[in-house]
């Protein structure tokens, strides 16, 4: 089924089998005009929701910014759902949900759909861990990552193997995230906690070695909006030459949100900027979603 949602886009429910498993994704892509079938997409971005929501949940919850990337026809956006609105973004036995499997056939399938177009994966917080997970399980399958208020696991998490094939990442993080604290997991529960979490910065850090970056990274802080009060947007860029590039955007005042200029998030998540919205983040970082 079919349903307008906007100028020049539509989303459709669909459904794929993995594992003995029936699982369901929404995809959003452009709609015909005038009597004419839109071309195929060039590029695919999977954008995977946090826990307890579910596709069509996170696409409300980021105001339906993404879709506009489908709007001009290059891009289609797939928003999967996770088993009990949740991935299992660690646990490898046999007892669990292999989502590295179901991001895997996706990819597969829209492959076979448009040939073999780009594949982004972007994830907002459990979405997020979720795609660190994908980044080294499964990055020949993936053309780049984008990760939102998410970090890596604590000391000892990353029970998942690693390919090592590198790619290019975006991390958006605030500093005012009260759910996956910027300065680390484990500081959740105060500056004394044991075994903490890596930060936001050692995250970004952590990537672009893994993508042999050696070189000092560059700063800049992002032009202000009015609107965004109390809010800025500061860039730290990882770039060398033959190695996938690496930005973090770190939200100055930013909460557990993903920042979008249609739609803030309930007050106990913290402020949405106005200087930055993620599919302008992820627009600009990865040029195949260009319209």
């Amino acid at each position: 089924m079919r349903a307008q949602v906007g100028p020049g886009t539509g989303t459709s429910s669909q459904r794929i089998t993995v594992g003995g498993r029936t699982r369901t994704f929404s995809m959003a892509t452009a709609t015909a005009g005038h009597g004419n079938e839109p071309a195929a997409p060039s590029a695919v971005l999977l954008v995977l929701h946090g826990s307890s929501q579910t596709g069509l949940k996170v696409r409300a919850f980021s105001g339906r910014s993404f879709d506009y990337l489908a709007a001009g026809g290059r891009v289609a956006v797939v928003y999967p759902d996770g088993l009990k609105k949740a991935w299992n973004h660690a646990a490898r036995d046999a007892h669990t949900v292999d989502d590295v499997a179901f991001m895997a056939a996706l990819a597969d399938h829209f492959h076979a759909l448009y040939g073999p177009v780009p594949v982004i994966a972007a994830g907002y917080s459990n979405g997020g861990q979720m795609v660190i997970r994908l980044i080294h399980e499964i990055p020949d399958r993936l053309d780049g990552a984008a990760i939102v208020s998410a970090t890596l696991p604590r000391p000892g998490g990353l029970a998942f193997a690693d390919k090592a094939l590198p790619l290019p990442v975006l991390l958006i993080h605030g500093t005012r995230d009260r759910v996956v604290p910027y300065r680390g997991e484990g500081r959740f529960w105060g500056r004394w906690a044991r075994n903490p979490g890596p930060s936001a910065p050692e995250t970004a850090q952590y990537f672009a070695a893994r993508n042999g970056i050696t070189d000092a990274p560059s700063g800049a802080v992002l032009p202000h909006r009015p609107e965004s009060g109390r809010t800025s947007v500061r860039a730290r860029r990882y770039t060398q030459a033959g190695c996938p590039p690496v930005t973090l955007y770190t939200v100055v005042g930013g909460g557990h949100v993903v920042p979008n200029r249609r739609k803030r998030a309930i007050f106990v998540l913290g402020r949405t900027t106005q200087d930055l919205t993620a599919v302008e983040a992820v627009a600009d970082f990865f040029p195949v979603l260009r319209g």
